[in-house]
């Protein structure tokens, strides 16, 4: 009787132990990350943006009426590109935050839509149409994400000042020497694969006109408790709107991604672990009694 109460103690602390272990454990398919790109060629064409998860879209609009206009049609998600005439490109010159690392992301648009030497061209080609061009990392969600909270964050600034000789700005930044409406953000959305990808959540800090010398951190930050997410798409990523090859340039650097349950890690709670106790030595006295 001695030998099977301490095999009774023994899986009740296993038990605990078991419990302790799930209630600490996290587990979701958004992929939590970080980049600093330091590891990255810079802009050679090279896959390593590809290879990291970043990938690239565009909706285009025709810029009549309220801005961006109407709907024209949407290309992607491809790879990202490092580098050449869209999206995106691992670049250096600039300080970094702090004076840590020498490498960064450069974010712009696609200036090569579309069709710009075809008999009707589009995008930028026909200096009327407005692209969104959106460099990503797209994540599904499922059960085990409802009830997340998801925590985007990055460093930021606009492309140095480039002088062209007449104190002006000769640099690439969004916003420099426009010749319409020329935008940028960062963003955080979940899509409805279900509703034609209809955008269901979105959180967008504007990149337009931040500093082209001192970087600054930002967080986006979104509750994943709406059980109607299960099943959708979540988004992190950066966007510019312009059209006629304007300017769209923002750096951005020291990017993550966290996705963190309210539910976990929750203490195992004392007047439990206290009862237990007593169990145990009730299991101790018991046994031995019998062996007496």
């Amino acid at each position: 009787m001695f030998k099977s109460s301490k095999k009774l103690a023994a899986s009740l602390i296993s038990g605990v132990a078991l419990t302790a272990l799930f209630s600490a454990q996290s587990f979701a398919t958004i992929g939590e990350f970080s980049d600093d790109f330091e590891a990255m060629t810079v802009s050679d064409m090279s896959t390593d943006l590809a290879v990291a998860g970043w990938r690239i879209g565009a909706n285009i609009s025709d810029g009549v009426g309220t801005y961006p206009g109407g709907f024209k049609f949407f290309y992607g998600l491809f790879d990202a590109p490092n580098g050449g005439p869209g999206f995106s490109g691992v670049a250096t010159g600039d300080a970094t935050n702090g004076g840590v690392g020498v490498n960064y992301l450069n974010i712009y648009s696609d200036y090569n839509c579309c069709g710009l030497d075809g008999a009707t061209p589009e995008g930028h080609g026909n200096g009327t149409d407005v692209v969104n061009a959106l460099v990503l990392k797209e994540f599904f969600i499922t059960s085990d994400d409802i009830g997340k909270i998801v925590t985007f964050t990055f460093d930021a600034k606009r492309p140095d000042v480039v002088d062209d000789g007449f104190g002006g700005d000769d640099s690439a930044a969004v916003g420099n020497g426009c010749s319409g409406i020329c935008t940028a953000n960062a963003f955080v959305k979940t899509l409805d694969p279900g509703a034609g990808f209809a955008t269901t959540n979105v959180i967008v800090e504007d990149t337009t006109a931040i500093s082209q010398t001192v970087w600054t951190t930002y967080t986006i930050t979104i509750d994943l408790s709406d059980p109607l997410l299960d099943g959708q798409r979540l988004q992190v990523g950066f966007e510019s709107f312009s059209g006629n090859f304007d300017n769209t340039g923002v750096y951005y650097d020291n990017i993550s991604l966290t996705a963190v349950s309210t539910a976990a890690n929750v203490p195992f709670p004392a007047f439990a672990i206290a009862a237990f106790a007593a169990m145990l030595g009730l299991v101790g006295i018991n046994a031995f009694r019998k062996r007496v």
